[in-house]
């Protein structure tokens, strides 16, 4: 995967989390060529950047995705005329109701008829099935995001 322009793309949790995986895999390899390691070592501040939004995503749905069933769910999407924040989102979230597809799409009863509303969750449990393990790892990064609080 290559990251055309860093400033323009919009990109899904699975291709940051690719993009986190390999600069782990590269940074890593850099640390074992170099005897020195205070020469070529990462900022603190970036490392503990990569860490946690690598822990984050892996506690989520986007580690049982592939490219394959992202453009594919990508492609039966274009038919429904979503944004480009909708489809991001969907992708991301991985909506397993109809509800929770209602809080992702604008105006979603006034510009979709039930049936479509239904298809739209059918099509997205069709093309990522939902991984029980990465579903309980979701509900527990969500418990425990709602339980912080800011002082």
């Amino acid at each position: 995967m290559e990251v055309i322009d860093r400033q323009e793309a919009l990109i899904t949790n699975y291709e940051a989390l690719m993009v986190l995986r390999e600069a782990d895999v590269l940074n890593e390899a850099d640390k074992r060529k170099q005897k020195d390691k205070a020469k070529h070592m990462c900022p603190e501040n970036v490392t503990t950047l990569r860490f946690e939004a690598l822990a984050y995503l892996e506690k989520t749905a986007c580690t049982s995705q592939s490219d394959e069933q992202l453009a594919q769910l990508k492609e039966q999407l274009l038919e429904y005329e979503l944004t480009k924040g909708e489809i991001l989102q969907i992708l991301n979230l991985r909506p397993k109701s109809v509800v929770e597809l209602h809080l992702l799409v604008e105006d979603c009863t006034e510009r979709f008829l039930v049936e479509e509303i239904e298809q739209l969750v059918s099509i997205i449990l069709d093309v990522l099935p939902c991984d029980d393990k990465a579903a309980q790892h979701q509900d527990e990064a969500d418990q425990s995001d709602s339980m912080d609080v800011d002082s």
